[in-house]
């Protein structure tokens, strides 16, 4: 009997020393463990889901920041040589960069606060200002470089570039714009709005900055489409802007050149218009799987005059080869799958549209650098997104991603979600650092 009852004591204790799961002792070992499993799923599949509606956001964020990380070495890398070349301090110029990095992703993470019913009241007042800040190129303030007056120079900062920030402005207003045609509007207000968008265009294309002018057209373009814009106004209006476009570059001497150069390499000036795609070229062939190394770039010692801007993927396949230059590919390719994220999982139109302005903007813009880069299109001037060197460019593409993150903020379930991940991290933090305590006391 004493040993009955040692055992039946036994089995007591073991029974209160397991943690409480919820259920009765009366209930079956069986049905514990059901409720136990059916807890532990419910908690998964929540989770889950909260991930999921996350994904959006989190993916966005981080493809941004790694991006941007990216071109911040790349840039200090070049600018290491080509600034110390010319005399000057690589650390001064690149702090400078560095400013406008930090103002760039707090004004990310400002946006990305804002309620989506404010991009709707500020669209027109941000196009009016980009558009005054445009006209100012042709003032005296006007810079001009490599033949494009699209520059200004502003006292104590050096020169920026006003149409990197009519992009921002024509995707909000370009959501506002097909929200209205997809609802039926034809009123004068509709018709005003589509001739601010054309004198937006325009500003730009008469400061003959026809890289630019191509972005522009490429956001009106991603706006429309998800528009429900019939085929053949496309392919009217692609028709037109080819036309256009082949009568801008013959009309400059440099560009025809640049144009004649891309069609026949083998016969253009190795010293003149041949040079530059000629030595991006070579430098991608040199880096290899792997690259050479991190800041070991031979390009870039003043043989690639734009190593830090519109050849700066040239010089970071070099650096780092074709595995860095399809990690950079895949960043981009991510930040275009979370637009089309973000435009599946809205009922907005507004904000379906205006993500797809954006995503063409974004995507559309690196895959013509890499084209560039690569010879598969003639040379444009048109720099990598968050990757080249640019104060203006690198704040505005930093925006535009906190618009987007915004939008990523309030798709169905992702508020709730946010909200609830610090309460879980302080949670943990709360099991973690007493647990820590007990150790360090022992």
């Amino acid at each position: 009997m004493r040993a009955a009852w040692s055992k039946r004591l036994a089995s007591w204790g073991e029974r209160l020393s397991r943690p409480w799961d919820g259920a009765t002792d009366s209930e079956p070992d069986g049905a514990s463990q059901g409720a136990r499993r059916r807890r532990s799923d419910g908690a998964a599949d929540s989770a889950r889901s909260s991930e999921q509606v996350t994904l959006t956001y989190y993916c966005l964020l981080i493809s941004t920041l790694v991006l941007e990380t990216f071109g911040l070495i790349m840039v200090f890398s070049v600018q290491s040589v080509t600034v110390a070349a010319n005399g000057g301090n690589a650390f001064t110029d690149f702090a400078k960069y560095l400013v406008f990095a930090v103002v760039g992703t707090l004004g990310m993470v400002g946006v990305s606060r804002m309620p989506l019913s404010w991009f709707r009241r500020i669209a027109w007042v941000v196009l009016g200002l980009t558009i005054a800040m445009q006209c100012l190129v042709f003032t005296p303030i006007g810079v001009n470089v490599y033949g494009n007056r699209n520059w200004i120079l502003v006292p104590g900062v050096g020169t920026a570039q006003p149409s990197e920030f009519i992009k921002v402005a024509l995707a909000l207003v370009l959501g506002i714009l097909v929200t209205w045609y997809t609802a039926g509007r034809r009123d004068r207000t509709v018709s005003a709005g589509w001739v601010g968008v054309g004198i937006a265009i325009l500003a730009v294309f008469g400061g003959q900055d026809l890289g630019t002018v191509i972005i522009l057209v490429l956001i009106v373009a991603g706006a429309l489409w998800v528009g429900g814009l019939r085929k053949r106004w496309f392919a009217l209006l692609g028709a037109l802007g080819m036309f256009l476009f082949t009568g801008a570059s013959m009309l400059s001497a440099n560009r025809r050149a640049r144009i004649v150069a891309w069609i026949h390499p083998e016969g253009a000036d190795p010293t003149g218009v041949g040079y530059q795609p000629k030595h991006g070229m070579w430098a991608l062939g040199t880096g290899g799987w792997f690259g050479v190394g991190p800041g070991s770039s031979r390009q870039k010692w003043g043989y690639l005059t734009q190593a830090d801007s519109d050849y700066i993927f040239a010089v970071l396949g070099e650096e780092f080869g074709l595995v860095g230059t399809l990690v950079v590919i895949a960043l981009f390719a991510a930040i275009g799958a979370c637009c089309l994220r973000l435009m599946r999982r809205h009922t907005s139109t507004y904000v379906v549209a205006t993500s797809s302005a954006i995503g063409a903007w974004i995507v559309g813009q690196a895959i013509i650098n890499m084209g560039v880069v690569t010879g598969a299109l003639p040379v444009l001037g048109v720099p990598l997104p968050l990757v080249s060197r640019g104060g203006t460019a690198l704040v505005s593409v930093l925006l535009a991603i906190g618009v987007l993150l915004a939008f990523a903020r309030h798709e169905p379930g992702a508020q709730e979600a946010l909200s609830t991940s610090p309460g879980a991290l302080r949670r943990s933090l709360a099991v973690i650092v007493p647990r820590r305590n007990r150790a360090r006391d022992k």
